[in-house]
């Protein structure tokens, strides 16, 4: 049993958030202990989207209209698979898009249908605002009002460049249970300066999450460019033939290529990990059945 939790990729100053890739590695590895990866997953992030130090759930970023908009995605090896994408006001996107694959026909929901739909089904009404939203957004309106250019223009003019040098906190985890199943989930707040309903890689199976007969992935970085460049599938399906950490390399090595930001983090179906960053610092932490304790980096102070 094994479960691997991401923090987000950095590539500035990294940020303390050692304690909550801690805590969820631990309530990933009690939930294995009698339940399946995919609860494991579930249960590890939502305590990362509950930490308001992380862009996703809690304190999630804005766009520029001031509210937040979320989106998760979570997948079993068995190719079932559920999303959500630029939902408001609930507590764990991750939950509902779990409820997307359980519930409905439909891998991807969006904006106020995927309101609706966490409403119908009890999901109850969230304020995710925190510290670090509104310090993000008084950056946003203050960038912006610099700018004589229109907003959309701007965003399209600047957004790659802030991308470099953001903190791209999205949050994800993979796990193996007793069984030998293995699931994968990311969520995310999006990042600084985004367009009302942009949507990234999170909640696109085969592009931010992936799980199959050979491994999981979950990614975090620029959304755009893992989009274009489907890297949780591709690193998936390379675990087939190679290890996690190799396969993890190659998605690094083809985002190099294309100047894509991303972090990446693995599990292979006989359990060994793997993980890795282009352009930044990933933040990430894994737990093995037998360790004394889980392995986090950037270590915990």
């Amino acid at each position: 049993m094994v479960i691997v939790v991401h923090g987000g990729i950095c590539v500035e100053e990294i940020p303390d958030v050692s304690e909550p890739l801690y805590r969820a590695c631990i309530s990933g590895m009690e939930t294995l202990q009698n339940r399946e990866a995919v609860d494991a997953v579930e249960e590890a992030v939502k305590v990362l989207e509950d930490d308001p130090r992380l862009n996703a759930g809690t304190g999630a970023f804005p766009n520029l209209l001031g509210e937040v908009e979320l989106s998760a995605s979570i997948m079993k090896d068995d190719f079932s698979c559920g999303g959500v994408a630029a939902i408001k006001n609930v507590r764990h996107p991750i939950s509902v898009a779990r409820a997307v694959m359980e519930r409905t026909r439909h891998v991807l929901l969006v904006g106020e249908g995927a309101n609706l739909f966490a409403r119908l089904l009890g999901f109850e009404e969230y304020n995710p605002v925190a510290e670090l939203t509104i310090r993000t957004l008084e950056k946003s309106i203050a960038k912006a009002s610099q700018e004589k250019d229109s907003i959309y223009h701007y965003y399209l003019k600047r957004a790659r460049e802030k991308l470099r040098r953001l903190y791209l906190g999205t949050v994800g985890a993979v796990a193996l249970d007793r069984s030998g199943r293995i699931a994968a989930g990311t969520s995310t707040g999006g990042v600084e300066m985004q367009l009302p309903g942009r949507v990234g890689d999170s909640p696109i199976i085969g592009c931010g999450t992936f799980a199959w007969e050979w491994g999981g992935v979950s990614m975090t970085g620029e959304g755009e460019g893992i989009v274009k460049l489907g890297l949780a599938r591709k690193i998936a399906e390379w675990m087939e033939k190679v290890s996690a950490q190799e396969a993890v390399n190659r998605g690094m090595e083809l985002a190099q290529k294309f100047g894509v930001v991303c972090g990446a983090i693995a599990v292979r179906r006989d359990g060994e990990v793997g993980f890795g960053a282009c352009g930044g610092t990933l933040t990430f932490a894994y737990f093995r059945k037998g360790m004394g304790e889980p392995y986090v980096f950037p270590p915990r102070s």
